[in-house]
This record gives structure tokens, sequence and C-alpha cells, in this order.
């Protein structure tokens, strides 16, 4: 029985017996369509019986006659059965082919949120948390490339995972487990193709930082953990920001960003001084609130500014001569991944350079300098968004952290203009049950980065 190749056209394609294109992750006739596509470039095989033309001789056929007789006598046959499935068979083959990481990278989750989800697969069927998580993420994703509404089957389940995880976080020792973790990170991820209701603060950021803190220690335990700490130090980081409800010490916020993978990289360094943001945004805040000297702060944001600056800098460098030393290499999934890894890195160094040029405007709005530099920061965000088009929408989901701190950042009419276009265009991406309200968004980012300041709040929206 030889496995013979049939095609790699999608189900829906081949059902219709119409040409497939066999893009990943959906073909373009389902996506035009709007229908859910299936197995789209995904080499299948047929099973066949082979056929001998030989013939046999009146001596050969009493013998082989003869052994199947014994065969029969020996053995009670039955007929063949399907092969055995069930569920947990099913959800894994689904999921490992949502995270494939020959994906366009437009809809890749592997690229988006992190390697981590490469050793999810192993750990299915051990934690049931984890199990419901990985079916709504997956159900989620595969209408999303599609293009379609949020369905009420995602819905449910990303309901019931919920559910299931605050059944988890109940148990001390299922609390504390590293799967237990990782379906807090999903459940992140899964909020970004069925929407958050149109709030910047998701909880599940803060549901990390406890369970983390729960734990004898705060840092990774393992290989798992570390790849895992990876992605979730960008969520946990960027809602720390907002939901003051996240109470790590500086001790805790430097475990959860410093990685052995990029510690010593551009990267690694300056997301080490937006860990230091948090802290620095509740003292701001409190000492304007109590009209204390803010000199001693200014002093210490001034230079994280400074560093910030120059280490945007390297990744701008970096992002040049890599695109420039494309000209001359062959393009290969290599190339694709390094390409949106600098351009993905330089966007968020430009957001983290703008969070401290905000900061330090609010501490010291007599800085004039800053707020000249801040006209620099916003058009380099808009330049970033244009550039970042070809990864949208999942790819390029981060310009809109990028594009709601320029847009705080400013209070120039025309570019706020241009800035709340391109924030209207890239939310367009992402579609939520209840829209998106980004006016409410952009007034909870501009109370938390000019720290709560009456005076520049007001020169903000009546400019």
């Amino acid at each position: 029985m030889p496995g013979v190749p049939s095609g790699r056209a999608c189900d829906a394609c081949r059902k219709q017996k119409k040409k497939c294109d066999e893009k990943q992750p959906a073909c373009g006739r389902c996506l035009r369509l709007k229908v859910s596509c299936v197995g789209s470039g995904q080499q299948r095989f047929k099973f066949k019986h082979e056929q001998f033309s030989h013939k046999l001789n009146q001596n050969d056929q009493i013998n082989l006659a003869l052994r199947l007789r014994s065969t029969e006598e020996q053995y009670s046959f039955e007929p063949p059965r399907a092969c055995p499935s069930n569920g947990m068979t099913s959800l894994t083959s689904s999921f490992v082919g949502a995270i494939k990481r020959s994906t366009d990278l437009r809809y890749n989750m592997w690229w988006s949120f992190g390697i981590f989800l490469e050793d999810v697969p192993r750990r299915l069927g051990s934690n049931e948390a984890l199990d419901r998580a990985v079916d709504a993420v997956t159900t989620a994703h595969a209408g999303f490339c599609t293009r379609q509404p949020v369905s009420v089957d995602a819905l449910a389940k990303y309901s019931y995972a919920l559910r299931t995880l605050r059944v988890y976080l109940d148990d001390p020792l299922q609390a504390s487990a590293s799967s237990t973790l990782c379906a807090v990170m999903i459940l992140l991820v899964c909020q970004t193709f069925i929407g958050s209701n149109g709030n910047m603060v998701s909880g599940h950021a803060q549901g990390a930082a406890n369970i983390l803190q729960a734990r004898k220690n705060f840092g990774p335990r393992d290989d798992f953990e570390s790849k895992l700490f990876l992605s979730l130090r960008g969520s946990v980081l960027f809602e720390g920001l907002y939901n003051e409800a996240i109470e790590l010490s500086p001790e805790e916020w430097d475990v959860l960003v410093t990685s052995e993978f990029d510690k010593s990289q551009p990267e690694g360094r300056i997301l080490r001084y937006l860990a230091q943001a948090p802290g620095l945004i509740k003292r701001g805040k409190r000492a304007i609130r109590n009209g204390e000297d803010l000199t001693a702060l200014i002093n210490e944001v001034r230079p994280i500014y400074e560093n910030c600056k120059l280490i945007l800098a390297e990744l701008k460098a970096r992002t040049v001569a890599y695109e420039t030393s494309l000209n001359t290499m062959k393009e290969t999934f290599i190339t694709q991944i390094l390409r949106a890894h600098y351009l993905r890195t330089y966007g968020v160094g430009v957001a983290i350079t703008t969070f401290y040029n905000c900061m330090l405007q609010a501490l010291d709005p007599s800085d004039c300098t800053c707020v000249v530099e801040s006209r620099a920061l916003v058009k380099e965000t808009l330049v970033h968004a244009q550039e970042s088009n070809m990864y949208r929408p999942v790819g390029a989901g981060y310009v809109i952290m990028c594009l709601s701190a320029a847009w705080v950042v400013t209070t120039d009419p025309q570019l706020r203009s241009m800035v709340e276009a391109a924030l209207v265009d890239y939310y367009g991406d992402f579609s939520t049950p209840h829209g998106v309200n980004i006016p409410r968004q952009l007034e909870q980012v501009n109370e938390n980065l000019w720290l709560g300041s009456t005076a520049q709040m007001k020169a903000i929206f009546n400019p």
C-alpha cells in the first residue's frame, strides 16, 4: 500500500473541484468567500493496493490458496477499521497546523507570540486548563485567518477556557505549574483574535504576575519556562504601565525581563529600562499629586531616557544595515524572519523611548528639548507603521501600542490627526464583538504616561 501524493489543495477547493492556489494559512478562494480553509498547502497521500503483473502457475496458485486457508484458520479476521482517533489527537493536529513556522508571517503565531508554542503539543492531555486554552486559540485563529467575524464557537471555547483556568488557579499545586502559566499566556494570545471588549487591560497579564509571585522562585524554572518568559514579559510589562494592580518589586521586574537569549542585545537592554517604568510611573503620580519636589525623579528618569535614545540608534543602525545587505542575499525563511525581527524590535524601541519622553515632559514641562524630540519620535512611529504594513494583521499588531504612545506624546494637531488615522486603520484589522473605543484607550495611556498631571492632560485634550 504505497503512499501516492494527492495534491496540496484545501478541503473546500477539493470538494468543489476548484483550482486552489495552496497558500497558507488560507487560500485565496477561501479568503474571498470568507469560509474556513483547512489543509491548504499540506501534502496528502492516498493509498493504493499494489498490482502484480506476473501470472501464477497452477502449483503457485494451489500453494497460495493453502497458505491463505491456514492463516484464516489461525486468526479470526475482521473488516479493517478506521485509524484510531480522539478529541485530543484532533486538537493536537489542529494546533500543530496553526503554529507551523512556514505560515505566512502575517498570520504566523509562532513568530508573533513566541517559540514556546512549539513545546505546547507535548504537554496537551496533562493539564485541562492548557487543553481548553489551546482549543480556544486554535478555533479563534482559524476564523481570524479567513477574516470571518468572531464565531459563537470561538467565544464559547474562550469562556470555557477561562472557567477551567479559574478552577486550576484555586488549586495551589496546579496554580504554580508551568502548564497553567502557559494557559494564561495562550489566553492572552486568544484575545488578539477575539478582541478584549475595547479594554486595554485584559487582566490575564496580572494573573500571570500573581502566579509568578506565588511561587517560591519568581524566575523561570526550566527551559520551557525560559522560552515562555520571553513572550510573557512583554505582555506583563506593557499591561503594567496601565494596570496598577500589577505590583512587582524592582528585582522581580528585572528577573522577568532578563533573558539569556537577548540580555546582551539592544532589544534586551532596552526592555530592562522599560521594566523600571511601572515603578517610576507610580512614584511620579504620587509626587505630582502631593506637590513634592520632582528634582530627584527627574534626575532618575533623564539618564534612562538618554540611554534609551542610544539603544534606539543601535536598533535603527542594525535595521538599516540588514535592509542594505538584503540586496546581495538570496531570500530565505531565515532572512525573512530576521528582517521582520529587526523591524519589530526597532518599533518597540521607538515606543519605549516615547514612553520615557512623555514621562520626562510630565516631570519637567520646561524641557523644550523633549518637546522637539517628541515630534521626531511621532514621525518615526508613523514611518514605522507604514513599513510594517507587509506584516499585518497579526505580525504587526504591536504597532497599535506604538501609535498610542505617539498620539499621547505630542500636542501637535496635525501629527495627532495623522496618528489617529493610522490607529483607526490598524484597529480595523482586529474586529471585536463590541468594537473599540479608541478615545477611551488613548485617555488611559495619557493618564499614565503623563503621570496624572492635570495641566499636561488639559494641554493634550485641549491644545
